[in-house]
């Protein structure tokens, strides 16, 4: 069979797309549609974008009230939502934290977790910040969304069967492998790159990987400061991957980042209350990889 696959740049990641078919046309099209659904959320929820929403909102909400459109007010509330079902794992106010970390500097006023700062007014579609220290960032929350709009285009089209990569730590598929019974998707073994750790049989399915290493294109591995221990205001440091398989793109994205930072049992405790299939947690110890298996009914 024919496959046809097209890429580009979005959220600071390599989107793929995938899709075994010989129309050729029909795929166009499509892609089309994903690549500019994809890119208007990126102008709509970047940090850095000057012509952005969120930009806006973290320059003004300090100073008065910020009327913002459905889609945005709906965004903020679910991040709220997470941010409880996490015991506060899930944070979009770090990013002033990881800013400050990276610059080394030093002194007893460090930034902390500002989210219990942000008001929101359903009424009047408003959002403000009780201090000029909230600052929201949605770099664990943009990717997953997206391909929550990207499903909806996916599951509306002719196509049975789809695989999307985005970022390569963040994948949907939609049907299964023309070649199987379903898609194939493993998390490589940081020392033993050539190994999975584990693999996922996908089909229908969205699975997202986070961790506080990666490897360079030399295969080095190097740490990376993005993982923020909400609670402490500190990097996570053990070299550890979490991976969460679910039906929602959204809840795997905003999930396998929370849960890095969280005991067993509390990982344990929130996929009994989330459209969450599997969690597999890597955890290094003198590079040798220990797997926990987390599913819904575990003890």
């Amino acid at each position: 069979m024919k496959v046809y696959h097209n890429s580009f740049y979005a959220m600071g990641s390599r989107f793929n797309l995938v899709l075994p078919s010989s129309d050729d046309e029909l795929c166009e099209q499509l892609s089309n549609e994903i690549e500019k659904e994809v890119k208007r959320l990126e102008s709509k929820l970047s940090y850095f974008d000057t012509s952005s929403q969120v930009y806006r909102i973290n320059k003004e909400a300090y100073k008065k009230e910020i009327e913002i459109d459905d889609e945005l007010f709906k965004i903020i509330k679910t991040c709220f939502k997470y941010h409880e079902i996490t015991f506060g794992a899930f944070d979009i106010t770090l990013r002033p934290v990881i800013e400050h970390l990276k610059s080394g500097e030093t002194h007893i006023d460090s930034p902390h977790s500002q989210f219990d700062n942000i008001i929101l007014d359903e009424s009047r579609r408003t959002v403000h910040y009780l201090n000029n220290n909230v600052k929201i960032d949605f770099g664990g929350f943009g990717k997953g969304y997206a391909l929550e709009k990207v499903k909806r285009l996916i599951d509306s089209s002719l196509f049975k069967n789809a695989f999307i990569s985005f970022g390569e730590s963040s994948i949907l598929v939609k049907g299964s492998h023309p070649k199987g019974k379903f898609w194939c998707v493993g998390i490589k073994d940081f020392y033993q790159t050539e190994s999975a750790v584990h693999q996922f049989k996908m089909v229908d399915k969205s699975v997202s990987s986070s961790s506080n290493y990666y490897l360079d294109d030399n295969g080095k591995l190097c740490y990376k400061l993005s993982i923020i221990n909400p609670f402490k205001s500190v990097p996570a440091e053990d070299i550890s991957i979490v991976s969460v398989l679910s039906e929602s793109p959204l809840t795997a994205e905003i999930l396998s980042t929370a849960l890095l930072v969280l005991e067993d049992y509390k990982i344990q405790e929130i996929i009994r209350k989330v459209e969450c299939l599997e969690v597999i947690k890597i955890v290094y110890n003198d590079k040798v990889p220990e797997k926990k298996v987390f599913k819904k009914g575990n003890s």
